[in-house]
């Protein structure tokens, strides 16, 4: 990381992850970091934020369910004008 921005400022990072988020393509990352902190940040560092955020969505995905949720399964069919049926599930936690 440039020397500006140091390594354990998690709202650097949490930002960075953000722009990643909203579909920020890298090289836009990078101007806007200049404007805002004067360096750029390296691509391989928006990377490397990208690659530390899909461990936390893995380690999310991947928890053990605690406790008890009131889901509704809901499974929908249709086709489309070629007449080829189409299948989509979905499943909506309910509060």
């Amino acid at each position: 990381m440039p020397a500006t921005i140091k390594r354990g400022e998690g709202s650097v990072e949490d930002a960075l992850i953000e722009m990643y988020l909203a579909g920020v393509s890298v090289r836009r990352v990078e101007n806007i970091t200049e404007a805002l902190w004067g360096t750029r940040v390296s691509p391989s560092t928006v990377s490397n934020l990208n690659q530390k955020l899909y461990g936390r969505i893995d380690k999310w995905l991947n928890a053990p369910i605690k406790g008890q949720y009131t889901y509704v399964y809901l499974a929908l069919s249709g086709s489309n004008a070629a007449g080829a049926a189409k299948l989509k599930i979905s499943v909506c936690l309910v509060p």
